[in-house]
């Protein structure tokens, strides 16, 4: 179920804290973009930036694009792995020659 229209987008205390850094300075330094919580909505101001998000056991390096924003910042970070069905060998196949 989606979020009601007349609530915001959620934005955790570290994001505000960024956007607010952001207004101020106009800048962003790539070694503190370091993000812990997934849950928190992508805002316009972090457009053409990079973001390392944390998966538990390892960092993934995100660019900001416009088709991110207004995402969450979990759904680009995929935190299972990718399961394979495993394959049979066929036993005994061979080819009929006559």
């Amino acid at each position: 179920m989606a979020r009601s229209f007349w609530k915001f987008k959620f934005f955790s205390k570290s994001i505000w804290r960024r956007i607010i850094h952001f207004h101020k300075f106009k800048k962003f330094k790539y070694k503190r973009n370091n993000l812990f919580d997934r849950s928190s909505s992508i805002p316009e101001c972090f457009k053409n930036k990079f973001f390392k998000i944390y998966k538990g056991n390892s960092s993934r390096k995100l660019f900001i694009n416009k088709y991110n924003i207004g995402r969450k910042f979990g759904e680009f970070s995929f935190t299972r792995k990718p399961f394979h069905f495993p394959l049979r060998k066929k036993k005994g196949a061979r080819l009929l020659r006559r």
